[in-house]
């Protein structure tokens, strides 16, 4: 499957295009970005990102925020890792947050997928943060009361707590001084994309309502502050439909990946249900998955 991935401003401007192929001849990897060519972005472009460029074909707005619902069982990392990986090989910037997996997971799963992981490190395109140590000892890490909440790890920062009344300190902290010095993202201009791949698995060490209030007053709003696209990820069937619902609201796009039973068999299916102002296809789509792990629209 040939998948083409386009950057373009409000214009209609093409600034970036190019196709990849997995596994990908690392000669057919061409950088191109809107200073070499002379252009500059505006706050108003539109960005295209992988197995969404063909539901969304006008582009996405720079601060859209997307809520994915998806089952369990889906194949949601695997779609996450395609949407990131083709993202950073059309020479966009991406941020995983990592709750999951490690971060060397998901830096090993890019790979599969033609991606050089320390080089786009090195370049201060890839960022991955982890959430996901905390989440191993009740959401936070010991002695983090005689620790810093955020350190630079390789290729990312780490969280030492994900409870909210942590997290809230750090924000106002934060508020005041300025980013870190570490924290890469908050150094990138509009239009980066951001994979926070469960808010459900953070939820598991905080009151609903409280994550919920300091996700969407914080979280959302920095994201739109800054002009990243923002993928957010919420298991389907783990909180009451209050807490969908408020997703929901607080989003711009919400995103359907559901398991369904089509000729004897369980297949994936992805949709865009609904997308607040921008034209898009909400119709259902297959998904299958390829050896290396990449996700691919097969109708």
């Amino acid at each position: 499957m040939r998948t083409t991935i386009t950057t373009h401003t409000t214009k209609r401007v093409l600034i970036r295009s190019y196709s990849y192929e997995n596994p990908i001849p690392e000669f057919l990897i061409v950088k191109l970005n809107a200073s070499s060519l002379g252009l500059e972005l505006s706050s108003e472009s539109r960005f295209t990102v992988p197995l969404l460029d063909k539901l969304i074909p006008d582009g996405i707005e720079a601060g859209t925020v997307f809520n994915v619902e998806y089952d369990p069982d889906s194949q949601w990392l695997a779609v996450a890792t395609t949407m990131g990986a083709g993202y950073l090989l059309a020479g966009g910037r991406v941020g995983f947050v990592s709750v999951t997996r490690p971060p060397e997971a998901v830096k090993k799963n890019l790979e599969k997928l033609g991606i050089d992981v320390a080089a786009a490190i090195a370049e201060r395109r890839l960022n991955v943060d982890d959430w996901y140590t905390a989440t191993l000892t009740g959401g936070r890490i010991a002695d983090q009361e005689k620790a810093a909440l955020i350190e630079p790890i390789d290729g990312g920062n780490r969280l030492r707590s994900i409870k909210v009344a942590d997290l809230s300190v750090e924000w106002l902290r934060l508020s005041k001084q300025g980013p870190l010095p570490f924290d890469v993202i908050e150094t990138w201009p509009p239009g980066g994309l951001t994979i926070f791949d469960s808010v459900t698995e953070v939820t598991r060490f905080n009151e609903e309502n409280s994550y919920l209030e300091y996700a969407i007053t914080r979280g959302f709003t920095n994201e739109r502050k800054a002009k990243r696209i923002r993928i957010g990820g919420a298991a389907r069937g783990v909180q009451d439909d209050s807490f969908y619902k408020r997703l929901e609201g607080a989003s711009d796009g919400i995103i359907d990946l559901r398991v369904m039973e089509r000729d004897d068999e369980a297949k994936n299916f992805l949709r865009v249900r609904t997308l607040k102002g921008q034209p898009h296809d909400a119709r259902w789509h297959e998904i299958r998955i390829k050896l290396n792990g990449e996700a691919v629209l097969v109708n």
